[in-house]
């Protein structure tokens, strides 16, 4: 079969058209404890947020940086809160938690509350701009 210069252009041009506007779904939602999750499947019985994840080519050439995006609302809850959440675990007050789901909260020990101001700090980091 002989493929004539109007058909493989058409053929090519649709490969890049497509390859161009190629994105993935990720969906995202806050769980009961404010904390954020991401996923290739929608989860069940929770509200969730869609996000569109677009492949970018990879260069060897230096790029200029883009402007930082204006952040969403959801994300700025998430930063006051993940700041609320480091200042109550940076201070001496005693705080409890329930970790183990049955609704009780338990004292946080040395160990829970490390574990937790390295959460925060690292939501701190995912979702506050540096201005903030």
């Amino acid at each position: 079969m002989r493929l004539s210069p109007l058909t493989f252009a058409f053929a090519a041009l649709t490969l890049v058209a497509t390859s161009a506007f190629a994105q993935d779904t990720v969906f995202t939602w806050v769980d009961s404890g404010g904390v954020r999750h991401y996923s290739q499947t929608p989860p069940e019985g929770v509200a969730y947020e869609t996000r569109s994840i677009r492949d970018r080519a990879v260069g060897t050439e230096a790029t200029a940086a883009l402007p930082a995006a204006p952040a969403r609302a959801a994300d700025q809850q998430v930063c006051d809160r993940a700041k609320l959440s480091l200042e109550q675990l940076q201070s001496n007050t005693p705080l409890e938690m329930d970790k183990d789901g049955d609704g009780k909260p338990d004292p946080l020990t040395a160990e829970d509350r490390a574990a937790q101001t390295r959460l925060a700090e690292q939501a701190v980091r995912a979702y506050c701009t540096p201005a903030q």
